[in-house]
Formats: structure tokens, sequence, C-alpha cells
């Protein structure tokens, strides 16, 4: 079973994805494909460094199919400039991010009513053979789209495209114009595993128990298609939520570390590969493990100097 860490925004850098042991998956934050191809200094956003047992994805926002195009032979270069960050498992197309700044320009979850428009670009992703595709989706752009059930449509055609290297697709079950506080909408959930693709659950799960409650009403042959399912808010409050699951699910011997622990982990990590600032604040407003920071803050005023 996939456990998956959910990409968030100014807060999943590597120093955090290393941190959640047990997850077989974990997702840079969504990325701007066309600052990728024009800007140099983009690139020190991807810190896909080595995770052992864990599966790293970058996560691009795009809508233009000459764009995927050049940055594909910009990650080959780039890969071969910086081999101490050529550990990338995949690349996942984003549209779900409800950014107005990303939805504004075509992107993110204003193509889930294209869905030829987001084969089309999943299909150029796929013209190489080294890294797995993936797609992330919401329910759609707005209320309505949901009421017209768009993301049906969008799974009849992705259900024509014939590349074993398209491995899933990540649902969050809400639609864009959603806060954090509205309840998830499953009720779609058995419609969407009779199409026979990968699926991995996105929305309010914590534990395997949650998952198991969305899950129960399905049959075997529907929950066949349920690939696994993401955490995201849970992993603020505790990273151990991994391990917890991994144990129970796919009989691994992690030990739990506890708070105290878990930021010691952290400190450590932040002292082998730095992130921006950005993401230190981020992690210090919203993860409750994260205590210590008067250290970190003298090692970023040491490499100012």
């Amino acid at each position: 079973m996939e456990i998956h860490v959910a990409s968030m925004e100014n807060i999943s850098c590597w120093a955090f994805r290393k941190l959640m042991l047990g997850a077989t998956d974990s997702y840079t934050g969504v990325l701007s494909m066309n600052y990728l191809v024009k800007r140099t200094k983009a690139w020190k956003e991807i810190d896909t460094f080595e995770i052992p047992n864990q599966r790293q994805w970058i996560q691009v926002a795009t809508s233009k199919e000459t764009e995927v195009k050049e940055f594909l032979n910009r990650l080959k270069n780039q890969m071969q400039a910086e081999p101490e960050k050529n550990h990338i498992y995949g690349i996942q197309l984003n549209a779900s991010c409800p950014s107005p700044n990303i939805i504004n320009l075509g992107q993110g979850p204003a193509l889930i009513k294209r869905p030829l428009k987001i084969v089309s670009l999943l299909l150029e992703l796929l013209k190489q053979n080294k890294f797995k595709v993936s797609l992330k989706t919401r329910l759609g752009l707005n209320e309505q789209e949901v009421k017209q059930k768009r993301i049906l449509d969008l799974f009849a055609e992705l259900k024509k495209i014939n590349n074993s290297n398209f491995t899933e697709v990540v649902v969050h079950f809400k639609h864009a114009k959603e806060n954090s506080f509205t309840n998830y909408d499953y009720s779609m959930l058995k419609e969407l595993c009779s199409f026979n693709i990968p699926i991995v659950i996105n929305g309010g799960i914590k534990n395997y128990k949650d998952f198991n409650d969305i899950i129960k009403t399905l049959t075997p042959s529907e929950r066949k298609n349920i690939k696994g399912f993401m955490i995201g808010r849970e992993a603020l409050k505790n990273p151990d939520c991994f391990i917890e699951v991994s144990n129970m699910l796919n009989k691994t011997l992690f030990q739990e570390r506890g708070l105290d622990g878990i930021n010691a982990e952290f400190e450590e990590l932040t002292k082998e590969h730095m992130p921006r600032n950005i993401y230190l604040n981020r992690i210090k407003q919203w993860c409750s493990w994260d205590k210590v920071e008067t250290k970190r803050e003298e090692r970023q005023e040491e490499k100012m100097i």
C-alpha cells in the first residue's frame, strides 16, 4: 500500500520530506514549469537529494505542451550538472492547486474541464522513459463542475492513455473554491474506481482508520484500483503518523521518535541541506514539533557572513 506525503506550499522541502519515515512517496511544492524553463535560479527549488525508501516526485504546473518539451530537456541537463539531486522518481502534473495565480493562467484546476488538454500534456511528459508520470486533480474548479461530474469526463480520457509509465491519479476530494474546513466529498469515489485507473486518495486522512472508513462501502473489485492514500495536515502535527501506518500496512519496523526526537532530527537534516528561509518560517508557524529555532537562526547568520 502506498502512503504519500501531501505537497504543501512553502513546507515540502527536502528536510521535511525526509522526516516522514514510512512514507513511500513525497513531492516537491508545486513549481511553475515556465519558471523552470526560463530561470536558472528556479532550479534551486528542486531539492531531490537522496531519501532512502521514498520515491520523490517533482510537481509541476503548466498548460503548454511546448513548455513540457523544454522542461524535459532542461531537467535532463540539470540532473547531469547536479547529480546529487538525481533522485527523482517521477513528474506529477498538478491540476489541483487552488492558487488564483495558477488558475488565472489556465493551469491547475482550471484544466479539469479540459480533459483533452490534460491528456495532451501527460502524453508530452511521457515522451521520455526515465521518469514516471502522474496527475493530481480535484473534483472540479468549482461547485458547478462537481455537479456536472467533469472529473468523470477527465477519467474517461485518461483511461485511453496506453503507457505503463503513467502510474496513477491522486484525487483531492474537494473542488478548488472550497476552503480548508469544508467536508470532503467522496460520493464519486465508486464511479472513479470503475475506470480501472490507479487512484491515490487525498483528503482528511490522518491514519488507517480514516482511510478504511472512506473505502468500506466499496467492493473488493472496486478497491483494487485504489493504490494508496495521502496524508497532509497530520504530518504538520506528528510525522510519526507515517510510521504507525507503514508498520501496520507494509510490515515495516520503524521506531516512533516522539516530538522531541522529531525536532532534533529535523535540526540535523537542515544542517545537511538548508532550506530557504520561507520554508523554515512556514514550518515554524505550522508544525507543532518544530520548537527549537535559536540554533538554526545562528546557522543562517553564519552562512550570511
